[in-house]
């Protein structure tokens, strides 16, 4: 594995991370419910400005897969660790699953729920 891919991984893996804790946090601690705390990351995350060390397109979509992650439950979380761990499973859920789901519609809302139910999985072992 290159470090051009290790380092587009991680960007990726940080841009859903935004997504995800500032939806959580505005449906936890300023109580929006949470399709619009999910609606108002997407729309500030569209205005992402471009920078010549990752794809503006991509990380635009990477914060709002993490969105859709962050409106699950907040009473799934019992510490930060449980947060990150969501977090970095939308990462790695956007980063296998999204080539192939190219041109499809629904993509991004697909891998946000695909990696909070790896996380409920997952939560035991956490």
């Amino acid at each position: 594995m290159n470090l051009v891919k290790v380092k587009n991984f991680f960007l990726m893996t940080l841009f859903c991370s935004i997504g995800c804790i500032t939806c959580l946090y505005l449906v936890a601690y300023q109580g929006l419910p949470n399709y619009l705390a999910s609606a108002l990351v997407g729309l500030v995350g569209s205005f992402l400005p471009r920078a010549s060390f990752y794809d503006s397109k991509e990380a635009t979509a990477c914060v709002y897969a993490g969105s859709f992650a962050g409106m699950c439950s907040v009473s799934f979380f019992s510490n930060t660790t449980s947060v990150l761990a969501l977090c970095f499973l939308v990462g790695v859920s956007f980063r296998f699953i999204n080539p192939y789901f190219k041109g499809v519609g629904g993509k991004l809302g697909t891998i946000g729920f695909v990696s909070s139910l790896l996380y409920l999985g997952l939560r035991s072992i956490l």
